[in-house]
Order: C-alpha cells, then sequence, then structure tokens
C-alpha cells in the first residue's frame, strides 16, 4: 500500500511490527550491523499496529481501510509497507508520537492480490533514513515462516542503536483477487400486513303481526310466551321464526316463516274448535 496505490491521511499513532529489510553493502568506515526484529518486545517498550478488520482479513480493491498504531514511549515512528509484490514503501517516516496514544492511517485499498505486509518501527532516537531507505529500494523483503510468525532482520548498513532503545512490530492482511463477490439476490420477503377488519354485519330487524279470530290465544315466538293475541312483536331479528297460538278449547296452532325484510309480518288465522 505505497502512497500511490492508498492514499493515506495520517490522523495518529499505530502499534509496532516485525519484519525483513534486505541487505546493503556497506562502507569500509561503517560496518553494515545487524538488527533483529524481536516479535515479543520486552515490555519496556511496546508498540503495537493494527487494521480495522483484524489481522489476516481479507480486503478488496477499492475497499476502504483504517490502520491504527500505538506506542508506550515518546518516540519517532516509521511504518513500512510490503506490497503482496514485494514492492516497499514508507508511510510514516521520522514522525514525532506521544506515548500511549492511537493514531490512524486511512486510504483505499489496490491491486495486486495477495498478503500486504505493515511493520512499524518505533526508537526514541532517529534512524538514520537515508540508509534505511537505501536498504528498501535495494530489494524486496523477505518474511520467513507463517503469515501469522513474522521472524527476520533487519541488515542494513546504520548506526548502531541500542535495542533498548527501539521495537518493532507488524500485522497483516489479504488483497483479494477482483472485486468483492455480489451476493445472490434474494426473493424479497413479503411484509406481513395486519389483518383488515371488517366491519361488523348491521342487525337488521322487523315487527312481527300476531292476530287470531277468536282473540286471546296465548302467543309463543320461538318458543317464549310473549302475551296474547292480537299482539306486535318488534325488533324481531331477520331469519326463520315461529309462532304458537294456544286457546282452551281450540286446536293449537303454528307456523314457521322467514322475516327477511324491515317491515311487518302478518300472522293471522281462525282457530278451529275442537268437537
Amino acid at each position: 500500500m505505497t502512497r500511490s496505490r492508498l492514499r493515506w491521511m495520517i490522523l495518529g499513532l499505530a502499534l509496532l511490527a516485525v519484519m525483513v529489510l534486505p541487505q546493503v553493502g556497506a562502507a569500509a568506515d561503517e560496518p553494515p550491523v545487524r538488527l533483529f526484529i524481536n516479535p515479543n518486545p520486552s515490555p519496556q517498550f511496546r508498540a503495537e499496529i493494527w487494521v480495522d478488520r483484524g489481522q489476516g482479513a481479507t480486503y478488496y480493491p477499492g475497499d476502504f481501510i483504517d490502520v491504527y498504531y500505538r506506542v508506550n514511549r515518546d518516540s519517532y515512528v516509521y511504518i513500512l509497507d510490503i506490497l503482496p509484490s514485494g514492492q516497499l514503501g514508507w508511510l510514516v517516516r521520522d514522525t514525532w508520537v506521544r506515548a500511549n496514544m492511537a493514531y490512524t492511517l486511512s486510504g483505499t485499498v489496490e491491486p495486486p492480490s495477495g498478503t500486504e505486509y505493515l511493520i512499524i518501527f518505533a526508537s526514541t532516537q532517529k534512524l538514520p533514513l537515508p540508509y534505511l531507505e537505501e536498504s528498501v529500494r535495494s530489494g524486496r523483503a523477505y518474511i520467513e515462516g507463517e503469515a501469522n510468525i513474522a521472524l527476520g532482520k533487519i541488515q542494513a548498513k546504520i548506526k548502531i542503536v541500542p535495542q533498548q532503545s527501539w521495537v518493532s512490530a507488524y500485522t497483516y492482511f489479504y488483497v483479494g483477487g477482483g472485486f468483492p463477490p455480489v451476493p445472490t439476490p434474494q426473493p424479497p420477503v413479503p411484509t406481513p400486513q395486519p389483518p383488515v377488519p371488517q366491519p361488523a354485519p348491521v342487525p337488521q330487524y322487523g315487527s312481527v303481526n300476531v292476530s287470531s279470530y277468536p282473540t286471546g290465544a296465548t302467543v309463543f315466538f320461538d318458543g317464549v310466551q310473549r302475551g296474547r293475541t292480537p299482539m306486535l312483536l318488534q325488533n324481531v331479528p331477520f331469519g326463520s321464526h315461529e309462532v304458537t297460538l294456544v286457546l282452551p278449547g281450540y286446536y293449537t296452532f303454528s307456523r314457521r316463516f322467514e322475516l327477511n325484510y324491515a317491515h311487518t309480518y302478518y300472522v293471522s288465522t281462525s282457530l278451529q274448535r275442537i268437537p
């Protein structure tokens, strides 16, 4: 993630990483010094670096990425980016940061695909950057072991810096080929609709006029005694009904009928005398 492929905007400090720099030829008056990167730095000086999706996460070209880093001492910070192609580039150089403050680098992931490493170096004194850059330009970085165990060393023509004065750490992520897979569209799930309330049926009523000859017969309407003839039964609901007339000395009279209109239904009869 070089500056040409990731638009980094330095917002804060980060953690430190563990990686390897290639060897640079040494001048006769300045012999090369080998600095071993310790993946488990001493507790007195610590550095951390991580990405927003977590170490080992997969990003695709065009994805936004945030890199966070932090150190526990005021120090100079250097962050090296090693692309899947092996190309090296500095994201942070000679940046003085405060202890225990997290900082952010924001950018956009670009090809090529593969594993990309981020290494952070923190030092209480400036590292000889020209020599480090010469080391970076001289070739690609080599990583030994599994991706989550970056063992290696820096072989650079630099001045001797005491081990207790600097520390390093690393993280990595994967750059996927192409673009994120397009999820298979799923048929929309119908949203359950609340039941439409049905209006209650409007009760419908009519009237029943009951008469007899002779008058005075007891009226039973649907089995319930209601009075004597002649009489008018009101608010009778629509439907099937039965009228029974009882008068001593006369045959009992019964009639079933359907009331289906809001007017008066007439039930009238001449009772037959019992011989």
